[in-house]
C-alpha cells in the first residue's frame, strides 16, 4: 500500500469477511485505535441517541467498538435490533457495503487516474516556445501565460480528469452525509419493507376470497320451480323442458335409422333441386348426399358437411363438420375450432342461406392460409434463410423482404406482398362469378413488376418454393438483362464470342450465364438465391476481384455486362502478357498517341463501346510492324499497323498504315501453334503489302484472289498475287511496250508458303545484290520470307529437256507444265523485284533452250539449268564420205552472273579464235541466234583451220603467212603474204599480199558464205587476180559457184572445198617472182584509205610491216588514246542498243574503260615490240627467222610469245609465230 491511500479505512486485501459473516457465522470485528479525534454528539446525556459519522453504540460505525459493560462483556443481543423494534420487523442487511470500502475503491481510482494522467501529459510534445525549457539555465520565465496548442491540449486533459475525479468525490460525500443518518434511514427501509409484505399478504388473502366465492356458485341451490313440478305431478311430462339424458332412450334398430337417414337424403336432395337450386352459390355445384348430410367440395380449399333439422324448407341449414383440402393443414379440427366454426356457421346459414355460408368459410379459408404462409415465412427467417428475410404481418396480408443484406443495390429493395384480392368490380361491388382470392404482387428493386408470371400455389402452400420462385425470376431478370446487353453487342450479337444462359424458372441455384474469357477459359456468373450476392466460377484471384467489383455496383443488370468485359479484357490482357514473352514476342506500350489509336479501333466498327488494346510485335521483326489487338463489345479486331517516324519533339509514332486482319477472338489460342500460326500470317501479310505497294509504284498490273495453298497451316489463310509476265520482264528490259511471252500463260502466280529463321551470313548473302532493299536497322534480321511464284508454260513438248529441279529454287513439272520459283527474302522487302530477275533468267534459260532446239538434229542439249546450259553442235557428214562423223563440240553458257553470260568452249574448238564475238553476241538481244551460228560457221572455221594447218610448213620457211581478220561475228578477211625470192638480208623486197573477206548473204532464200577480194583504190590487175580468175571464181562443182570475181560455197559442203582452192591458188604463186610493175597504174599509198575504205580496212592495210619505222612516244600516247576513245563510244552505244540501267551501264563503263586502258598499254608495248624486231631485220638484211614469234594485242588475253605459239589472243592482232597459232585468236576490235 502505497502512504496515505489509507487512513483507517479498511482495504479490499482483509482476508476475513465482517459484513453478515460467513455461512451464519459472526462477523469478525477489527476496531482502529482511537485516534483523539472529537465526537459530536446530538445528546450528550443520552447513551441511545446518534453520534456523528458512527458514533459509539451504532452499527453505521463500523469502526467503532460495541458497547461492552465494566466487566468487559459485549452488550446483550437484543441491541441487534434495530433499537429494539418487535419481531415481525425484521432488519434488511442484504447488499449493503461498507462506506470505508467505498472511500478506499475511490481513492485507489483517483490514484491510479491521477498517475495515467500525469503519463500521458509526459508523453504529448512539449510547445516550440518551451521546447528548450529543461536543461536550459538560460531560461527565464516571462509571466505570460502559454496559450499554444499543445500546452491548451495539455491544460484540457488535465482539467477534464481534475473534474471528473471531483465529481466522483462530491457523490462520495453526498453518500457519506447521508451515512450520518444510517439508522433512521435503516429503520425506515426496514418498516418500509414490513409494510409492503402486509400489503402483499393482504391482496393475496382478498383474491382468495373472490376465487372460494366463484367456487360456492356452483354449489348453491336454485330457487324451487313451482310450474315445472305442477306440470310433472299432473301429466307426468314437460314439453318445453328439454331430455337431458338422464334416461337413456330405448335403443333404434338398424332398420329405423336407415329409413330415418333415406327420408333426410331425400329431403336434402328435393330441397337442393328443387327449392336451393337458384340460389346455390356456383362453388357449392359440386355436392354429395349421403349418411343424412351435404357435403360441399370447394378444390384447394374446404369440405363442410350440412344438414336440415326440419321438413320445412324455408328452415336453414345447420353445421355437422368442416375439414381443410388445402396442405399442409390438420386433417381434423380441434374442438375449441370447431364449436367456433359452428356457431359462426349457423350463423351465416341463419343470415345468408348457402351463399353467406360459403363467404364466411371461403374468406376463412383465405386468411389460414395467409396465416400458414406467414408461419412458413417466420420459420424460414429463424432457419437456413437467417438474416436474409424480413417478414411483416399486414391486414390480411403478409410482405416478405427478401435479399436484405445484398452487397449491391444497396439502395433498392425487393419484396412480395400476398393478400386476399377482393375481385370487386368496377361498381364497387362483389363480382357473384369471381370470389375473392389470394393475389401476389412483386416488387423488384423498389419498383412494382405488373406483367409476370410465377406460378402461385394456392392449394398446397409453401412459402419457400414461392419464394424461391420469385428469386429465381428476379435472377432470371437479373442474367437475362446481362445477356441481352451482351447480345445487342456486335461481338456477342456476331457470334465472334461464346455466350451460354441456362434459365431456371423454380431453382436460381440453377441459372447461370456463361462468357467467354479467352480460347477455351470461361467464366459463369450465378446468383446466390439466400443472399442475393453474384458468384463467378472458377475461383481464382482475378475472378474473385471482379466478383467483389460486381456486387459493388448499383444497378447489376446494366453495369453488369461492362465489368464482364474488363474483366475479359483485363484477363486477356495478363495471358497474352505473360505466354508472349515465352515464345519471342513483345507486349509493347502503345507506340501511338491514344487519338491515333481511337482513330484505328473506331474505324473497323461505327460502336463507340470502351476498348483496351495489347500491342504485340516478334523479336525478329522489323521496327515499323506491329500487331495490335483492340477488345471491346464493339468486337475485337486484330490491327497490322506500320508506323512512319516519330516526329521532332513527339515521344509517340504516327500510323503509315494500318489494316484490319481477319481475325476474332473465337480463334485466339494461347498455344505455341497459335503464335506460330499468328507470326506466319502477319509476316505474309507484311510480305504481300510490300510486293503489292512496289508493284503499285511501278504501275504493274496486279490482283489478287483466293486459292488453296497447302504449304500453310489450315488456320493461316492468304491471298494468291496474279501479276503479268510481260509487265515483270518489262520491268527488268526497260521494254517501253508490252508484248506477249510467247512460251508462257501472262499470268504468274505468287504466294506466300512460310517464314524461316537463317544465320547472320545468309542473311548478308541476300542482301548483298542489287535488289536488295532490306532497311539498314534490320540488316542482321535472321526472319526471312519464303514465297513460291508459278508460271505455266503454253507448250509442254519445248520443256522436255527441263525435268525436276532446274536450280536449287527453280523447279519444272514437267506434268504440269509449271515452273515453281522459290523466293526468299527479308521481311519488309518486296519479292517482286527478286522474282523479276528470276523470271528474266529464266526467260533467257527457256529462250536458249529453244533457240538450241530451233537449231536442229545438230544442236544437242545435255543440261539445262538457270546456273548453266551445256549443249553440243557438230555438222553433217559429207554425204558418201566413209569418214567417221565429224567431232560434237561443247558449249558451256554460265548463267550464274546477272550482268553477262560467259561462254566456255572444248579445247581445239575451231570458234576459239572468235570467243569474244561469242560473248558478245550471247550477252546482246540475238543470243537465241548463238546455236543456229555455231553450226552455220563451224564448216568455215574448221576450213580456216585446215588452210592455216596447210601454210605451217610455208611459214617456217618463212616463204608466206596467212592472217585471219576478224571485222566481225559474220565478217572476216583472209591476209596471204608470200615472201619475194631473191636479194639478201640488207635488200630483201617486201612480201605480196592479198586481203579475201567472208560474209554471209543471202541468194534464192539460202544463206551462202561470199568469198571475194575488196575493193580498193588504184589497185590494177595483178597476179592474185589472175590465179584466183583462173582457179577459183570460175570453179562450179562440190558446193562452190564461181562469180567471175568472187565465190560463193553452200556452208555446210561448200565452203571447206572453197578456202581450199583458195589457199592452192595462192600457194601457186610461192617461190615465183612477182611481175614488173606497169607505169599505167601507180603503187598503192600506204597513206590513209580512202573515204570508202572501211575503218577495219585501213587498220588491215596499216598492219606494221618490217619495213616501217619505229614510231615516236607520243607518236604512240596519241593513239593509245585514241583507240580508248573509240573503244569506249563503242561499249556506250553496245549498252544503249542493249537497254541496260543508267547506273549499270555506267558502272560497265568505268569496268571496261579500265580493261581497255590496260589493254592499249600492253598494245603499245607488243607495238614497240614488233618495231624494234623490223629495225633489226632491216638493218642485218638478214633472212626472216624461223621461229620469230609476235604478239597480237586486243581485247583479249595476252599475246602468245615464243616459237610455235599464239596463245589465246582474243581481239588483237599481229604476226604469228612459225608455230601452230590455229587457236590463235587474229581478231581487229573496231
Amino acid at each position: 500500500m502505497e502512504n496515505g491511500t489509507q487512513n483507517g479505512v479498511r482495504t479490499n486485501h482483509d482476508r476475513d469477511a465482517w459484513m453478515n459473516g460467513v455461512n451464519g457465522a459472526p462477523m469478525k470485528r477489527e476496531y482502529s485505535p482511537d485516534k483523539g479525534k472529537g465526537k459530536a454528539l446530538a445528546n450528550p446525556g443520552s447513551s441511545n441517541t446518534a453520534t456523528t459519522n458512527g458514533g459509539d453504540g451504532y452499527r453505521m460505525d463500523l469502526d467503532s467498538e460495541p458497547k461492552r459493560s465494566s466487566s468487559g462483556a459485549v452488550a446483550s443481543p437484543n441491541n441487534s435490533r434495530m433499537n429494539d423494534l418487535p419481531d415481525e420487523i425484521q432488519h434488511i442487511t442484504t447488499d449493503i457495503l461498507p462506506l470505508g470500502l467505498l472511500l478506499g475503491r475511490l481513492a485507489q481510482w483517483t490514484h491510479a487516474r491521477l498517475q495515467d494522467e500525469i503519463s500521458n501529459l509526459a508523453a504529448k510534445p512539449l510547445p516550440q516556445a518551451s521546447a528548450a525549457v529543461n536543461g536550459n539555465s538560460n531560461y527565464h520565465f516571462t509571466g505570460a501565460e502559454d496559450t499554444s496548442a499543445e500546452s491548451l491540449e495539455k491544460k484540457t486533459s488535465l482539467l477534464n480528469t481534475i473534474q471528473d475525479i471531483h465529481t466522483r468525490w462530491v457523490k462520495a460525500l453526498v453518500i457519506t452525509e447521508w451515512s450520518k443518518k444510517a439508522d433512521q434511514v435503516g429503520r425506515l427501509i426496514d418498516i418500509r419493507s414490513h409494510l409492503a409484505s402486509q400489503l402483499e399478504l393482504f391482496n393475496a388473502n382478498f383474491w382468495e376470497l373472490i376465487k372460494v366465492k366463484q367456487e360456492l356458485h356452483w354449489a348453491r341451490l336454485p330457487s324451487p320451480d313451482l310450474k315445472t313440478a305442477l306440470e310433472v305431478l299432473t301429466s307426468g311430462e314437460v314439453s318445453w323442458m328439454p331430455d337431458l339424458g338422464y334416461l337413456e332412450p330405448p335403443p333404434i334398430s338398424n332398420e329405423e335409422k336407415a329409413t330415418w337417414i333415406d327420408n333426410i337424403n331425400t329431403m336434402l336432395s328435393v330441397r337442393l333441386s328443387f327449392d336451393e337450386y337458384d340460389r346455390i352459390p356456383t362453388p357449392f355445384r359440386d355436392y354429395t348426399i349421403g349418411s343424412g348430410r351435404v357435403t360441399f367440395t370447394i378444390k384447394g380449399e374446404f369440405e363442410v358437411d350440412l344438414t336440415i333439422g326440419d321438413e320445412d324448407f324455408e328452415k336453414q341449414f345447420w353445421f355437422i363438420d368442416f375439414r381443410f383440402l388445402f396442405t399442409p393443414a390438420p386433417a381434423e379440427i380441434s374442438d375449441p375450432v370447431r364449436n367456433f366454426l359452428e356457431a359462426k356457421v349457423n350463423d351465416a346459414l341463419a343470415v345468408g342461406g348457402l351463399t353467406g355460408c360459403y363467404n364466411y368459410l371461403h374468406e376463412f379459408i383465405l386468411t389460414q392460409k395467409i396465416g400458414e404462409l406467414r408461419r412458413q415465412a417466420i420459420e424460414l427467417s429463424k432457419g437456413r434463410w437467417i438474416d436474409t428475410l424480413k417478414v411483416e404481418r399486414l391486414n390480411r396480408a403478409m410482405a416478405i423482404q427478401y435479399w436484405t443484406h445484398r452487397p449491391h443495390s444497396q439502395n433498392t429493395k425487393s419484396w412480395i406482398i400476398i393478400g386476399v384480392h377482393s375481385s370487386k368490380g368496377p361498381d364497387g361491388l362483389p363480382d357473384p362469378k369471381h370470389p375473392s382470392h389470394l393475389s401476389l404482387r412483386w416488387f423488384r428493386d423498389s419498383k412494382e413488376v405488373k406483367d409476370f408470371d410465377i406460378p402461385f400455389d394456392v392449394d398446397t402452400i409453401s412459402t419457400e418454393r414461392l419464394l424461391t420462385t420469385v428469386i429465381a425470376r428476379h435472377v432470371e431478370y437479373l442474367l437475362t438483362s446481362m445477356c441481352d446487353t451482351l447480345l445487342s453487342k456486335p461481338r456477342f450479337g456476331l457470334r465472334q464470342a461464346r455466350l451460354d444462359m441456362e434459365i431456371s424458372k423454380d431453382e436460381p441455384l440453377n441459372s447461370f450465364l456463361t462468357v467467354q474469357l479467352f480460347d477455351d477459359e470461361n467464366t459463369t456468373l450465378k446468383v446466390d438465391p439466400f443472399t442475393g450476392s453474384f458468384t463467378m466460377f472458377p475461383q481464382s484471384r482475378i475472378i474473385l476481384e471482379w466478383q467483389r467489383k460486381l456486387n459493388a455496383s448499383q444497378n447489376p443488370a446494366e453495369e453488369g455486362p461492362g465489368s464482364l468485359e474488363h474483366l475479359r479484357c483485363y484477363y486477356t490482357m495478363k495471358d497474352l502478357n505473360s505466354r508472349a514473352k515465352s515464345i519471342g514476342w513483345s507486349v509493347l506500350r502503345p507506340p501511338i498517341s491514344t487519338d491515333d489509336l481511337k482513330s484505328i479501333v473506331q474505324s473497323a466498327t461505327p460502336s463507340r463501346e470502351p476498348y483496351q488494346a495489347v500491342w504485340l510485335r516478334r523479336n525478329d521483326w522489323n521496327p515499323q510492324w506491329f500487331v495490335m489487338t483492340s477488345m471491346s463489345l464493339g468486337g475485337d479486331h486484330w490491327w497490322l499497323v506500320e508506323l512512319s517516324g516519330q516526329k521532332p519533339g513527339s515521344p509517340a509514332g504516327r500510323p503509315k498504315m494500318y489494316t484490319r486482319m481477319p481475325m476474332s477472338s473465337d480463334q485466339l489460342s494461347l498455344s505455341d501453334e497459335f503464335f506460330q500460326n499468328l507470326a506466319v500470317y502477319v509476316t505474309g501479310m507484311v510480305s504481300q503489302l510490300t510486293d503489292l505497294r512496289e508493284l503499285h509504284s511501278k504501275r504493274m498490273y496486279h490482283s489478287t484472289r483466293e486459292a488453296a495453298n497447302y504449304s500453310l497451316p489450315p488456320q493461316v489463310k492468304l491471298p494468291t498475287i496474279f501479276v503479268r509476265l510481260s509487265e515483270m520482264l518489262r520491268s527488268r528490259t526497260g521494254a517501253s511496250k508490252e508484248s506477249q511471252v510467247p512460251w508462257a500463260k501472262e499470268f504468274i502466280q505468287i504466294s506466300f508458303m512460310g517464314i524461316r529463321h537463317g544465320t547472320e551470313d545468309e542473311a548478308s548473302m541476300l542482301t548483298s545484290k542489287p535488289d536488295a532493299t532490306v532497311p539498314s536497322a534490320r540488316r542482321g534480321s535472321r526472319l526471312k520470307i519464303v514465297a513460291e511464284a508459278r508460271i505455266s508454260v503454253t507448250n509442254k513438248a519445248k520443256f522436255r529437256l527441263l525435268k525436276g529441279n532446274v536450280d536449287h529454287d527453280v523447279m519444272f513439272n514437267p506434268h504440269l507444265g509449271q515452273f515453281c520459283l522459290r523466293l526468299r527474302a527479308h521481311m519488309g522487302s518486296p519479292v517482286v523485284n527478286l522474282l523479276s530477275s528470276r523470271i528474266q533468267a529464266l526467260e533467257r534459260l527457256v529462250d536458249f533452250v529453244e533457240a538450241i532446239h530451233q537449231a536442229g538434229k545438230n544442236a544437242v542439249p545435255e543440261s539445262a539449268t538457270l546456273r548453266e546450259v551445256v549443249f553440243t553442235y557438230t555438222s553433217d557428214p559429207a554425204p558418201g564420205s566413209s569418214q567417221p562423223p565429224p567431232r560434237p563440240w561443247r558449249v558451256h553458257l554460265d548463267l550464274t552472273n546477272d550482268d553477262a553470260i560467259n561462254v566456255a568452249l572444248d579445247k581445239g574448238n575451231p570458234h576459239l579464235r572468235i570467243l569474244d564475238y561469242l560473248h558478245r553476241i550471247t550477252n546482246s538481244s540475238r543470243f537465241e541466234t548463238l546455236p543456229q551460228w555455231l553450226l552455220f560457221s563451224l564448216p568455215l572455221y574448221r576450213g580456216l583451220e585446215k588452210i592455216e594447218d596447210d601454210w605451217e610448213k610455208l611459214s617456217a620457211r618463212n616463204e608466206g603467212h596467212i592472217y585471219v581478220f576478224h571485222k566481225a561475228i559474220d565478217w572476216m578477211t583472209i591476209r596471204f603474204q608470200i615472201a619475194t625470192p631473191g636479194g639478201g638480208p640488207s635488200t630483201a623486197a617486201p612480201p605480196r599480199q592479198v586481203n579475201l573477206d567472208i560474209k554471209p548473204q543471202m541468194r534464192r532464200g539460202k544463206q551462202l558464205w561470199h568469198v571475194f577480194r575488196p575493193e580498193v583504190a588504184n589497185r590494177g590487175s595483178d597476179e592474185f587476180d589472175r590465179v584466183l580468175t583462173q582457179l577459183v571464181w570460175s570453179h562450179n562443182s562440190n558446193g562452190v559457184k564461181g562469180l567471175g570475181n568472187s565465190a560463193a560455197a553452200d556452208p555446210d559442203i561448200g565452203i571447206e572445198p572453197l578456202l581450199a582452192l583458195v589457199s592452192d591458188a595462192v600457194k601457186s604463186l610461192v617461190g615465183t617472182q612477182p611481175p614488173p610493175p606497169q607505169p599505167s597504174q601507180p603503187a598503192v599509198s600506204a597513206g590513209p584509205a580512202t573515204a570508202s575504205t572501211s575503218g577495219a580496212e585501213q587498220q588491215m592495210a596499216m598492219a606494221p610491216t618490217p619495213p616501217q619505222q619505229a614510231l615516236t612516244q607520243q607518236q604512240q600516247q596519241q593513239q593509245q588514246q585514241q583507240q580508248l576513245h573509240r573503244f569506249a563510244q563503242q561499249q556506250q552505244q553496245q549498252q544503249l542498243q542493249q537497254g541496260l540501267p543508267a547506273s549499270v551501264a555506267a558502272a560497265q563503263q568505268q569496268q571496261r574503260q579500265a580493261q581497255a586502258f590496260a589493254q592499249a598499254q600492253a598494245q603499245a608495248q607488243a607495238q614497240a615490240h614488233i618495231q624494234a624486231q623490223a629495225q633489226a631485220q632491216a638493218q642485218a638484211q638478214a633472212q626472216a627467222n624461223s621461229g620469230g614469234g609476235g604478239g597480237g594485242v586486243g581485247v583479249g588475253q595476252n599475246p602468245g610469245q615464243g616459237q610455235g605459239q599464239g596463245g589465246q589472243n582474243q581481239g588483237g592482232y599481229g604476226r604469228p609465230g612459225s608455230g601452230n597459232n590455229r587457236n590463235s585468236a587474229l581478231v581487229v576490235i573496231d
